[in-house]
């Protein structure tokens, strides 16, 4: 297990796409590998992430971490205290950006037990926002929701779904 602090901060582009996200790494070489690994990022002194995953590896010349084998982040907080987790099977993150492209059974869950699922997601440290045009479906305590497209803080306290499919009930 690697412990490791950092500080994500300073100007960083908004537009970060599916279009020019770049998780098929395989031409390169890998420069560091890590196994079963933890990275918890931090901000005067306060954890503010915690990103575990079975596998982690950086690729030389490059800011981007292949994720695998399954990831868990702790979105502002730790393990124990957050106010969301992030979770999938195999995303990249742009330590440069601060950025995590999620794929693969996707689920985000809130503190209140609500939770979301897609194929892919996108959370940005920066803006604290999460956002994805795939197709969703989000559960909470009065039922389930489906569309395609959602945006929502990193939290996942306030999402709007883009377009919404079938029938629901309103209040």
């Amino acid at each position: 297990m690697v412990d490791t602090g950092c500080d994500v901060a300073g100007n960083v582009d908004d537009q970060f796409s599916e279009a020019n996200s770049n998780d098929e790494l395989d031409g390169d070489v890998s420069q560091q590998v890590i196994v079963q690994g933890a990275f918890q990022y931090s901000e005067k002194g306060e954890v503010r992430n915690v990103l575990e995953a079975g596998k982690l590896e950086r690729f030389e010349n490059n800011d981007i971490w292949q994720v695998d084998e399954g990831f868990t982040l702790y979105i502002a907080g730790d393990k124990l205290t957050n106010r969301a987790t992030l979770s999938g099977g195999r995303g990249t993150y742009n330590s440069k950006t601060g950025h995590l492209i999620a794929r693969d059974g996707v689920l985000l869950v809130n503190s209140d037990g609500d939770k979301l699922n897609t194929e892919y997601l996108v959370w940005s440290h920066d803006s604290d926002k999460v956002h994805t045009n795939r197709l969703v479906s989000v559960e909470t305590s009065t039922g389930v929701l489906f569309g395609k497209g959602l945006e929502a803080d990193g939290g996942f306290e306030n999402y709007k779904i883009l377009e919404p499919t079938g029938s629901f009930d309103l209040p």
